[in-house]
């Protein structure tokens, strides 16, 4: 008897690429793609893929650099090196500012371009995304499905992420502070992302899904954003995605985000991959089918780059959602990351595919 059968997430998420190892090998000598993206960052390994790739003799049309607002002098100490890299990669390179206004359309006057001069149809793009912060991970996402292009996006992963297990255990009520440094001080800005306002026209509730970082300042700013009383008494409107390191060695840092960020026992809480961007795409569709009727849903992805691009796809299929960055005033460039263990790819092929899938999910279809 045929039926009619709703398409779930479930169902699409099988179809979507695993980050799997990296390869130099993947990259042809001579291999040519259209566009080559990547950010300048304070992070050693904001290098380590492109110096590989210029090794691998990979070729791009053109390459382009994000710039960032935050620790600028930091982040300058590798801008000569970068910049030598993606002039062997490429002969136009260019820098963009990550943090302007205008960055939206910037990059997409850039993507128009690529498409105009482009002998691929679709033309290929490689991003970069070891030291892209979540703000720009959504942003550049979020342009990037709006071409008929080909992306693949690689990786750098930290040898070493701080806190380590000896400096947490040493002192575990000191990355409570707010006042010490940690990985992060201050907040500069909190406020809605001009890419992802939300569209949710109802007069209801706010909600808040959460990423937390290492910092509990950030967290409590963008409670207090989103409603100032959620801070005193949050009930069942703020929800906590931990990160799972996919590391054993790293289990100890889920516990530790819960210490840090005083999430009690009985607050709404669900534990996440840090790593794999589908696990992302499946909790947060859980949670907002649990929410959207009641309350307008708001998202702050402060957790994991790979929690932000299933944060960025899932902001694709449900556009009702509210995104919140909240920025600190400087980063500890001097005790963030160390070093470089492993470097992965994440194949995305043709937008157009991905998009077809995306937009499956919550359609209807004829079973036998």
């Amino acid at each position: 008897m045929t039926k009619i059968a709703r398409c779930q997430l479930a169902d699409i998420v099988p179809g979507l690429p695993a980050a799997a190892g990296l390869d130099l090998r993947d990259f042809q000598k001579g291999e040519t793609d259209s566009l080559f993206l990547c950010a300048l960052g304070f992070e050693p390994r904001c290098l380590t893929l492109p110096c590989r790739l210029d090794e691998a003799e990979y070729r791009a049309g053109r390459a382009v650099y994000f710039k960032y607002a935050t620790n600028a002098d930091d982040n300058a100490a590798n801008l000569p090196e970068l910049e030598r890299h993606l002039h062997r990669l490429s002969g136009k390179v260019e820098a963009i500012e990550a943090d302007a206004p205008e960055f939206p359309s910037r990059l997409r006057g850039l993507l128009e371009l690529v498409m105009s001069e482009s002998s691929a149809q679709p033309p290929c793009v490689t991003f970069d995304i070891s030291v892209a912060a979540n703000r720009l991970l959504l942003r550049c996402v979020k342009v990037l499905l709006e071409f008929d292009i080909c992306v693949r996006v690689i990786y750098a992963e930290a040898a070493v992420y701080h806190p380590t297990k000896d400096e947490y255990g040493q002192d575990p009520a000191k990355w409570q502070a707010d006042d010490l440094l940690g990985l992060e001080r201050g907040v500069s800005d909190v406020g809605t992302s001009i890419d992802h306002p939300g569209l949710s026209l109802d007069p209801l509730p706010d909600a808040l899904i959460l990423f937390p970082s290492f910092k509990a300042e950030r967290s409590r700013a963008v409670v207090s954003f989103v409603d100032p009383s959620l801070l005193a008494d949050p009930g069942k409107k703020v929800v906590w995605l931990l990160g799972v390191p996919h590391l054993e060695e790293d289990q100890w840092r889920l516990e530790a985000m819960r210490n840090i960020n005083g999430i009690a026992e009985w607050a709404p809480q669900h534990e996440v991959s840090t790593f794999d961007y589908r696990d992302t795409l499946r909790v947060l569709e859980h949670c907002h089918a649990e929410m959207w009727e009641r309350y307008k849903v708001t998202i702050s992805p402060l957790g994991s780059k790979m929690q932000a691009l299933g944060t960025a796809l899932f902001c694709y299929m449900c556009p009702d959602v509210r995104i919140i960055f909240c920025t600190p005033k400087e980063y500890n460039a001097t005790q963030y990351s160390e070093g470089c263990k492993e470097v992965w790819r994440l194949e995305f092929g043709a937008l157009r595919e991905l998009r077809s899938k995306l937009d499956m999910a919550g359609t209807l279809r004829l079973e036998e």
